[in-house]
Order: C-alpha cells, then sequence, then structure tokens
C-alpha cells in the first residue's frame, strides 16, 4: 500500500515538473529584430545608388526553467533606390523571404549581381524581381563561396575580384554557362598587372590605378591612352585605400595637406573632380554633408 503511494507521488512530481518546464525543451522559436543599416551595392549616376540591407533574427531553443540558447542571423534581403544628395524615402525597394547576398560594385542596365544559399548567381534588376540564372561552377584555383566583388566585362560576363585569394585575384563569370575561369595578366591582358580596380564601361577596358607607393595621382587608363587624372599636387594627397568602383563611379580617401577631406570647397578641388565619393559607407555630397541611410526604417519597400 505505502509503495503504491509513493508511486503515485513521484508520477505526481514528475507531471508537475514538466508542466512547469512546458516549452523549455523541446519548442524552437524564431525571434525577429529590425533591418540593418543599408550598405552600399552600387553608385548608378550623379545622385541615386543602390543599396541593400537584411533583416536580423534570432534562432532560439528553451533549454531549462525559462534559460534559452539562440544564434543570431539575417535574412529577408532587400535592395533599395536611394537618392544621396537629399535624404528621403527610396524611390523603389523590394525584399525576398529569404537570404541571398548581393555582390558589391557590380550594376550593367539597371541590374545587380547575387548569390544564393543553393550555390546559384543571379540578377536583379530594379523594379523585377529576383533572377536566378544557374550553379556557379568555379574552376580551380578559383574559389567561390569567398567574398568576392563584381564587374562588368566583355561579352556581357562580369569579372570577379575575389578577395584573399592569392592564386586568383581576378576572375571572369560566364553569365551563360556558370562557369568562372582565373583571368591572367598575358598576352592581350598583360597591361592589367598592378591595376588597383578594372572595369568594362563603353566598348573600353578601364584600369583604375593610383601612381605612387603612398602619395600620388589617379589615373583611369584604356590600353593605349589616360583617360582621366586626378593630379596630385602640394595641398592635396591620396591616401589610405586604394581607389574602388562601384559601377561607373569610383571611391577613394582625399587628404587635403594631411586631412582628411570632409568639404569640397570651390579652391580646394579642380573642376573636372568628381564630387561624388564616399567615406566611411556614407555617401558625401558637394556641400560636404554626409547623406547615410540609418537607423533602418529609412529603408522601406516602396513597390
Amino acid at each position: 500500500m505505502m509503495g503504491g503511494i509513493f508511486r503515485l507521488i513521484c508520477v505526481a512530481i514528475g507531471v508537475l515538473a514538466c508542466v512547469c518546464m512546458w516549452g523549455c525543451g523541446d519548442d524552437d522559436y524564431r525571434r525577429w529584430g529590425g533591418r540593418y543599416e543599408g550598405t552600399l551595392v552600387a553608385i548608378i549616376d550623379d545622385s541615386l545608388a543602390l543599396l541593400t540591407n537584411s533583416r536580423g533574427y534570432e534562432d532560439c531553443h528553451d533549454v531549462f526553467m525559462g534559460s534559452e540558447e539562440c544564434e543570431r542571423g539575417g535574412t529577408n534581403d532587400g535592395l533599395f533606390l536611394v537618392n544621396y544628395r537629399k535624404q528621403q524615402s527610396p524611390y523603389w525597394g523590394d525584399t525576398v523571404d529569404g537570404e541571398i547576398s548581393l555582390i558589391s560594385g557590380y550594376y550593367s542596365d539597371s541590374t545587380v549581381l547575387f548569390s544564393n544559399a543553393k550555390n546559384e548567381f543571379g540578377f536583379w534588376k530594379i523594379g523585377e524581381r529576383p533572377r536566378v540564372v544557374r550553379k556557379w561552377n568555379c574552376e580551380i584555383p578559383c574559389r567561390c563561396d569567398w567574398r568576392k566583388y563584381g564587374r562588368p566585362w566583355i561579352d556581357g560576363n562580369v569579372l570577379l575580384k575575389m578577395e584573399n585569394q592569392k592564386e586568383c585575384p581576378y576572375a571572369v563569370l560566364d553569365t551563360v554557362s556558370g562557369i568562372v575561369k582565373n583571368l591572367e595578366f598575358l598576352g592581350e591582358y598583360a597591361w592589367l598587372e598592378g591595376c588597383d580596380d578594372i572595369t568594362y564601361i563603353d566598348g573600353a577596358t578601364l584600369c583604375v590605378k593610383r601612381l605612387g607607393d603612398v602619395m600620388g595621382s589617379i589615373s583611369i587608363l584604356t590600353l593605349d591612352d589616360v583617360v582621366d587624372s586626378l593630379e596630385n599636387t602640394k595641398e592635396r594627397d591620396f591616401l589610405g585605400y586604394s581607389p574602388v568602383l562601384y559601377g561607373n563611379f569610383m571611391m577613394t580617401q582625399v587628404y587635403k595637406k594631411g586631412m582628411l577631406v570632409t568639404k569640397i570647397k570651390k579652391d580646394g578641388f579642380d573642376a573636372n573632380y568628381p564630387e561624388t565619393w564616399l567615406k566611411d559607407n556614407s555617401f558625401v555630397d558637394s556641400t560636404g554633408s554626409l547623406i547615410s541611410y540609418y537607423p533602418s526604417e529609412d529603408l522601406i519597400v516602396t513597390k
């Protein structure tokens, strides 16, 4: 009799313990946060740019007595067309349900390049939905699963600037076959050796090069000529990171008498200096004002 009562008490205690911990060991759930700050994808012209951002989340699992374990991530990626001379609501914006990665720096015919979680690449045109093309097919020694940047290239293909790949610093994506091949600076491309950045615009291959080890001029070269240049003077030096192309525009740090320039003054630059440039992922307009899209509420879906 006493044994039976003891067993009933144990069962009751066990049931009570389970009730107290309902959801503490079996429930998985996603907790959504706000959208992240906009990050530059490409500059379109002297007032328009494309930004991307995603929505933060935590995937959580209850473990014991109200405690939880969580892993953070981001998804629901978006593409937004904005004016960087005057902060306002995006002219257009859209998001995807899952996760994609916009390839920074590529812009052609109102279109950007992306990669998804299935190891596929595709194109996203302003005003339309993303279009998947096919899987990446990287040939050795190139790695497609590492960070990369895109530039328009010959025959409608894409030049990929590969990060931290010494044996494959540049590669060409055949947008029909999906094959990615290492671009060797030999033969007709030998003159591109030593360029800080490379692209293909209006039927010409362009090389952006900073002349000088630490200080110097920045020149845009073709095979036969100098297309444009920003000459160094006693008052102006070019320091910091190398110039980087975003679509048809270039980003660089500009110093004057050793100080980073944050305003563009009439007496500070030559007339041919492009007034559109960037600092710390924020746009700088002709008055020197920083135009950034943060907090994330500045970027909204307007499709």
